[in-house]
């Protein structure tokens, strides 16, 4: 079965139920649903360094999600300065890592752990802010992603003339990313006052949206390119692993919500 025929199915069947739970899951369980995709994402990061203890890192990245859903947003610093100690800790009564070793695993162990509260725990957590302002604004922003990517993808293949950054992603081109743009304005627009934004807002926050949307996706893509891989695992067919579809919401959610406060 071809790659294209894989991701076609595999979006078949994966996007209704992705839709129906942003659409009907309540805040709190919506949010356990992104710990538990978000553990997978640190899982895969934790992988692609080869850092050990990827369980461990995983817990650590998700327990922080804790002083956060408890709004106390002071605390969640500390607790990502304590995580990276934990791992120096358990490394420095580690006897069996061999000495040549030791300093690159608890460097790609501290480096996960901030890269997983940073692009993966934040970004979520702000998916859940996003369902505590409004029952449909995380369903909302999750069509917008996807008719971005539609229209980035069918503009950039059948127009893209100009390529957008060849050193990261050689087959992006500036069409399509304003093909995104446009995907995200059509949707933001449709619900702008379901949002609460002004006609000429939503226009503003669409064309923004499907850029950072873009910029999400380019920032992946560096990340597989310094390790040569083509996808972050092999978990969705022909969609690639977990971190291959967050990538959008890394910089678009924290925006949206942002902007829904600023607006108001």
């Amino acid at each position: 079965m071809g790659e294209l025929k894989k991701r076609v199915i595999t979006g078949i069947c994966l996007a209704p139920v992705v839709a129906l739970l942003f659409y009907f899951l309540p805040a709190g369980w919506l949010l356990l649903l992104l710990l538990a995709v978000g553990a997978i994402a640190v899982h895969e990061a934790a992988a692609l360094t080869d850092a050990p203890m990827k369980p461990i890192v995983a817990v650590l990245v998700i327990a922080g999600a804790l002083p956060l859903f408890q709004g106390r947003y002071q605390h969640y610093p500390l607790w990502v300065m304590a995580s990276v100690l934990v791992m120096i800790f358990i490394k420095i009564f580690d006897r069996k890592s061999p000495v040549e070793t030791a300093n690159r695993e608890i460097t790609g162990q501290a480096a996960v752990i901030l890269f997983g509260n940073a692009f993966i725990l934040v970004p979520f957590f702000y998916l859940y802010l996003l369902k505590k302002e409004g029952a449909l604004f995380p369903f909302i922003l999750l069509l917008s992603i996807w008719a971005s990517d539609t229209f980035a993808y069918f503009i950039g293949k059948n127009l893209g003339k100009h390529r957008l950054a060849p050193q990261i992603s050689p087959k992006k081109t500036v069409e399509g990313l304003a093909g995104s743009a446009l995907g995200s304005l059509v949707v933001i627009a449709a619900f702008h006052t379901y949002l609460g934004f002004g006609l000429y807002t939503a226009l503003a926050v669409g064309i923004a949206a499907g850029i950072l949307g873009q910029a999400g996706d380019l920032m992946e893509s560096a990340c597989k390119r310094v390790f040569k891989i083509k996808d972050s695992s092999g978990l969705i067919p022909g969609h690639g692993g977990i971190l291959d579809r967050i990538d959008s919401f890394i910089f678009t959610a924290p925006f949206l919500y942002s902007c829904i406060l600023w607006t108001r």
